[in-house]
């Protein structure tokens, strides 16, 4: 818009050599004053309707502007505005004044040259008003559009202005919060939570429907030029999602995310915190879960972490909200006792027992060896003390080891009956013609006991398969069939967890293997196959055939001898197959 009138200016003062603004000047001289007459040319014209346009849009812009801002501006202000007329008019002025037969220069045209010079000024002047009123229109825009809380305050600290974003944030509105100072804006909401003035780039909590909300303070002082105080920019930025996430962090960094305890290390922060004379008597106690390894190999690991949060709510349930209490590692759990006598320990152990039994069922069994100790003196070392409590621990998990196997065992029978097909009567079954073929082949009791063991927790290795396959009624496919033969293994990794089931491992593992070879998963042939898993899948096998099954129905007692008869040597044992079919079976005939 500018470079119009620079470029006429340029042509004017060079016009002797190009003629493009006149030509063919002529002095006229009258009676009492001469003139320069020029024939101008087109561009002169084209340049002086712009000029005059020009001017006039000037002169109502500048009008506008102070009929709409004329109780805004002060005094001072408006004088300054109405005297931009006569500065925008000065082209017409001289014009004026030429015309009245004023002519200081009458050799010199300097119309063409003021009016470009004018010009110039005309254009600045208006794009100084124009940046006058877009600057309060794009500070209000940003105002009002920024999601953060803005707070402006004059030379008093004052609220002269706040956002929507503030007003949500206090529940207020401008009417209600101006005039008043910032500080008891900020602090004197119901909402905050704060009770002094927040520094900078501090952050305040304030509830906003119901909800916490962290917000960082920035405080930012208005200055004139001359470095007077006129206000500050008060800025609250929304950072809750960023403190949740730190609060977040340092809460895992701190707690087991499975049980929500205390983590271990944690634990030793705390030991080292709470381990000085005022805190004396200082009681420890270690404790273990009990069966968790057989559990994870039996049920799964998904399964043993339920087992290790109901351990968890135990805990949490019977210890005193002073105390520590932590998950130490995998199975293990450890608690502080600050001011805690051992008696009293002692009884919040006892408690601890009382409430796994309580909560105990029959396919979750809840139990856990504890041990404690207490530090009485600050001359004893609380790494001694830990390790006596340690000690304790696993002196109670001995003595208790049987009758927690023994439950777990039951446990996993239980477990069996109800996801399998196998019932209780067909437990009971197995173990009838177990012993009795045991007894006809003449094995000692502890052989005996060993067989009743496993022709109760032959399949335990089921107990890892799914349902969906156990009781399809229908004949599996291949892949089914695969995943199926998988529960032989399974079962000797589950019998392999605990002593007492360690002895039946092997014959578990083996008790589908074929007399021929072709059985799984070795491949074992002949007498390399354990014995007990030979007289398991003989018996198993004629239960199987004699009973109703999901996928076909219950075929008579001698169709299952000829079946056992016609594979004996090829699937069974040639060697004892004889002895089930004539006396076994004779026998159990007579025992209900």
């Amino acid at each position: 818009m500018s470079i119009f009138p620079i470029i006429t200016l340029f042509l004017v003062l060079t016009n002797e050599l190009h003629n493009l603004i006149w030509r063919n000047a002529k002095l006229v001289v009258f009676s009492s004053f001469s003139m320069v007459i020029k024939e101008y040319n087109t561009f002169y014209f084209i340049f002086s309707i712009y000029t005059h346009i020009l001017i006039l849009a000037g002169i109502i812009m500048v009008i506008q502007n102070i009929i709409e801002s004329f109780k805004k501006l002060s005094r001072k202000m408006r004088w300054k505005n109405l005297l931009l007329i006569p500065y925008i008019s000065i082209t017409w002025l001289i014009i004026l004044i030429k015309t009245l037969g004023f002519n200081p220069f009458p050799t010199l045209e300097e119309v063409p040259i003021i009016t470009a010079i004018s010009t110039l000024i005309i254009i600045a002047i208006l794009n100084r008003t124009k940046i006058r009123e877009i600057m309060p229109m794009a500070f209000n825009t940003v105002f009002k559009s920024m999601r953060d809380g803005l707070i402006l305050s004059d030379g008093r600290d004052n609220v002269i202005k706040i956002n929507p974003a503030s007003q949500k944030i206090f529940d207020t509105s401008i009417n209600k919060a101006f005039g008043k100072p910032v500080e008891n804006l900020l602090l004197g909401s119901n909402n905050s939570s704060e009770s002094k003035m927040p520094l900078e780039n501090e952050e305040i909590k304030i509830s906003t429907n119901g909800n916490q909300h962290y917000y960082n303070i920035n405080q930012s002082e208005i200055k004139s030029d001359r470095g007077k105080y006129m206000g500050k920019l008060v800025v609250l930025r929304d950072v809750t999602k960023i403190k949740k996430a730190e609060e977040n962090i340092k809460y895992l960094s701190f707690h087991d995310k499975l049980t929500q305890l205390y983590n271990r290390a944690y634990f030793d922060f705390e030991l080292k915190r709470l381990n000085t004379e005022r805190q004396l008597p200082l009681s420890l106690i270690i404790g273990d879960v009990n069966g968790l390894k057989i559990i994870n190999d039996a049920f799964g690991h998904n399964y043993g972490d339920k087992l290790l949060v109901r351990i968890a709510d135990i805990l949490k349930e019977c210890f005193r909200k002073e105390d520590i209490v932590a998950r130490w590692g995998g199975d293990e759990f450890s608690a502080i006792l600050p001011q805690t006598s051992l008696d009293k320990t002692m009884n919040i152990i006892n408690r601890v027992y009382t409430k796994c039994r309580e909560n105990s069922t029959d396919t979750m069994p809840l139990s856990m060896s504890m041990g404690a100790a207490a530090k009485e003196s600050m001359s004893e070392n609380i790494k001694n003390v830990i390790k006596k409590a340690e000690d304790r621990m696993y002196k109670h998990k001995l003595t208790e080891n049987k009758s927690v196997r023994s439950s777990i065992i039951t446990s996993l029978e239980k477990a069996l009956e109800e996801r399998d097909y196998e019932t209780e009567e067909h437990t009971r079954r197995m173990k009838k013609y177990a012993i009795l073929f045991g007894k006809a082949l003449k094995l000692p009791d502890s052989k005996l006991d060993e067989l009743s063991l496993l022709s109760t927790l032959h399949d335990i290795g089921k107990i890892a398969i799914p349902d969906s396959i156990i009781l399809k009624p229908a004949e599996l496919t291949e892949k089914e069939r695969d995943l199926i033969k998988k529960h032989s293994e399974i079962g000797y990794r589950i019998a392999m967890s605990t002593a007492e089931l360690a002895p039946i491992a092997d014959a578990i593992l083996h008790h589908h293997e074929r007399w021929d070879g072709n059985g799984y998963p070795s491949g074992l042939k002949g007498e390399k196959i354990p014995l007990a898993s030979r007289i398991i899948f003989i018996v198993d096998a004629y239960d199987a055939i004699t009973n109703d099954r999901p996928y076909r129905k219950a075929s008579s007692k001698e169709f299952a001898l000829n079946e056992i008869n016609r594979c004996s040597g090829l699937q069974f044992d040639p060697n004892i197959t004889g002895i089930f079919i004539n006396q076994v079976i004779h026998e159990g005939s007579n025992i209900k």
